[in-house]
Order: structure tokens, then sequence, then C-alpha cells
């Protein structure tokens, strides 16, 4: 279904030649190794872990390769016909614009640079444009950081690791010191670093990382956080959801600082059925129509704003030997009480984790552990909030599985949509 979807989508813009490329997994391997100098070594397989689709403008893709010696991340733009020659030839000029210094450090940075994709390569033909994470243009704290490794958490003998990668948003990597021990974690964004956040929830003695150092181009190092994320835990799950839930009322008692932003909630629905419009038309009409019922809801909805996670979900909570960890707080905001349970129970639908279509039931032991420790008031909001919350982040997040590559994600959003319609009629 998701390869006829793709096809669809291509049929609907050829304006984009590449579609046709990097939407297909054999087409992506074809073109790498059209791509690539003779004599370099190719990969044996290519996949598109990430998409950021722009009708009429551009697909972007975060593409994996796998070598005999590990996967490697990718950065590759398809760009429409009358475009192209434009953004390759700026493509090309940022590439050049740095060069790897052979001895200057002894920091293994390859997972940034990747000598064998550098160039970037291109086909004017169709429009695309592939290179390592170092070549993005539009994330340029990656090449600041594999510009000065030492200087930023990693010291002699390190090596550096791609954990995530979203061409034009952000990379983000491990560093391990000479014994293959992970120390840090390297955050490079394409914007600003949300540093209040992490300074904010520590004073509070909140389980975050300790923030390292922080870089005006964009960078932000942290300490490692060992365990396991919380969507792996098997053992005392049970305890550690409402563990969980606990932190989670722990985080909206913190006061927020003055620099963090407010969440636009009535907004949010609106635009997650535009990008939904945008890959599968056919379910336009029921996005728009649950967006709109989402943002009447939640305009009439009055409670006090928290400090909210902002992506709350088991994969962004660590279990270890010292409890529970908080990771990855880019998102965090003002925002309803509501809505990180309702991420956290949205996403739970999303991977296959949820019990029935009720969220209560679904986030089960979490939502008792957040009571217990939240204040009446903001547990009766939550309560209150949590169907809608819960319909708008499914909705927010039926996008994703076409966004990570994901099997069938035209009959997953589907499904996410009708999650939704459920819940608002039950609400």
């Amino acid at each position: 279904m998701a390869q006829s979807a793709h096809d669809e989508l291509i049929r609907r813009d050829p304006g984009i030649p590449g579609l046709g490329v990097l939407l297909d997994p054999t087409a992506v391997l074809d073109a790498v190794h059209a791509l690539l100098p003779r004599g370099v070594e190719r990969p044996s397989a290519a996949r598109a872990a990430y998409l950021h689709y722009q009708p009429g403008v551009r697909l972007t893709a975060g593409l994996v390769l796998d070598y005999p010696s590990g996967p490697e991340w990718a950065f590759a733009r398809a760009f429409s016909a009358g475009d192209s020659g434009t953004r390759i030839a700026e493509e090309a000029d940022y590439a050049r614009r740095w060069a790897p210094q052979p001895g200057a450090h002894s920091v293994d940075v390859n997972a940034l640079v990747d000598p064998r994709l550098r160039g970037p390569l291109n086909d004017p033909a169709t429009g695309v444009v592939m290179g390592p994470p170092v070549d993005d243009r539009s994330v340029p704290a990656a090449r600041h950081f594999a510009s000065s490794p030492h200087g930023f958490a990693a010291g002699p003998g390190s090596s550096v690791h791609t954990l995530a990668y979203q061409p034009g948003r952000r990379w983000v990597g491990r560093v391990d010191d000479a014994w293959h021990t992970p120390r840090h974690v390297v955050r490079a964004y394409a914007g600003s670093v949300n540093v209040a956040a992490y300074l904010a929830l520590a004073a509070a003695g909140l389980p975050v990382p300790d923030l390292v150092r922080v870089s005006r181009y964009g960078l932000l190092a942290l300490s490692w956080t060992p365990g396991e994320p919380l969507d792996r835990v098997t053992g005392e799950r049970e305890e550690a959801l409402r563990e969980a839930g606990g932190l989670l009322a722990r985080i909206h008692a913190v006061t927020p600082p003055r620099e963090l932003s407010r969440s636009d909630a009535s907004g949010a629905p609106v635009a997650a059925a535009t990008v939904l419009a945008g890959i599968l038309p056919g379910l336009a009409a029921r996005a728009e129509a649950v967006a709109r019922r989402c943002g009447e809801a939640l305009r009439s909805l009055a409670a006090p704003q928290v400090l909210s996670h902002g992506d709350f979900r088991a994969e962004q909570v660590v279990r270890g030997e010292q409890g529970l960890a908080l990771v990855d707080l880019d998102r965090v905001r003002m925002a309803h009480p509501a809505s990180d349970l309702a991420d956290f129970a949205a996403a739970d639908y999303l991977h296959g984790r949820a019990m029935g279509t009720d969220p209560t039931a679904t986030l089960g032991p979490l939502l008792a552990g957040y009571v217990d420790e939240s204040t009446p008031d903001l547990a009766l909001a939550v309560r209150r909030g949590l169907g809608v919350f819960t319909a708008a982040s499914l909705l927010r997040r039926a996008g994703e599985p076409f966004c990570t590559g994901a099997p069938n994600w035209d009959t997953r959003a589907e499904s996410m949509v009708g999650l939704a319609e459920e819940l608002l009629a039950a609400d």
C-alpha cells in the first residue's frame, strides 16, 4: 500500500522529478551508486529514515546507507525542475567552503564528514543532491562541531556516532572516549538552542542531563544518560510508568522561565491537517474536519499553562541505575497540562502499545502516577482536556509514518485520523 501511495504522490507532483528517486529504496541505492566516483566503496542498501515534503518545492530525505563497517547517514534533496540548477549550485558552493584537515585533531568525525559522500553528489537531470551531514547547509552547527570537536566535549581518541539526523532540522550524535565508553551527546540545530529548559529543570532538581557546553552556533553538549528508554523496559513496567507519571507532575510544577514560548494548541491541528492533505489528498476532508473540531474544543478549555515537556513519550524517558531521567528537551514550552499526557498516549497508539481507544486506559499507571503527584486543579484539567488533546496529538502524529519511511504509512495515517474521530465523538 505504501509504495502505491508513493506512486500516487509522484504522479501528482511531476514538477519534482527526483521524487521517484528518493521515495523508492531501489532507486535511491541506484542513484547513490551512480553518483559515487569510481573506486569509492558502495553501500549495500539505502533507505529513507526521514522525509520532509513541500509539495511543488522539494523533498528532503535523511538517508541511512549500509556499509560493512556499519550504517552512515546522509542528506538528500530533490528540488523542483525550475529551481534545481540554482539550488544544486548553492549546495555545491557550501560544500566547497569547508575541507577536512587531516591530522588537525584526533577525533573520529566521519559520522559527520564521510569522505565517500563529500561533494556534494548531484544529478542535474533529476534535481537530486546528496551529501554527508557536514555539508547540510541548513544545519551549519554540524559543520562547526566537525571543525572543532576538541573544543566541544570530544577529547583525544574520541569517536562520534550519529544517533539521529533530520536534514534541515538537527543532527544528534554520541561522543565515545578512547575506551569506547559513551560520554556526551552533542546536538546541532538549524535554529536556536533551548538552554532555558535544561537550566530550569536542573535547578528544580529534575533528573535531566548535565549541560556541558553551549555555543552560539546552535550547538549543545550534554552528559550521556545511561539506561534503557521506557519503551524497551519490560520488567516492572507498571511501576516504571507510574514513576514516569509522577515525574511529569514534577515537571508541571516547575516555575517556567520567561524565555519559553507558549504553544498554539488550537492552531497545531490545522497545520497537521495541511501536512496530511499534501501527502494524502483523499484524507484531506476528514483531517480538516478533525482539525476544525479540535480547534473549537481547545479554544473552549480554560486551564493554567504549565512547563510542558512538549514531546513526552516512552522513548524520551530513560530508566537507569538511579531511576528515571528525561532526555531531549528540545520542545519544552508553556502548554496545557493535558498536552504531555496526550502526546504519550498518541505515541503509544502510533507504535501499537495502546490499550483500546480510551486514552485513560492507555495511560493507565502513568496517569495514576501523575494524579497522585499533581495538584487537584491540574489533575482535573487533565481529565477534562485529555480526550480532545489526544485527538489533536493523533492528528499531528498521523503524518509521522510517512516522515519516518514506515511501511504502510498511508493506512497507518488513516487509522490515526480515524482514532481521532472516535475520540472526538466520545468526548
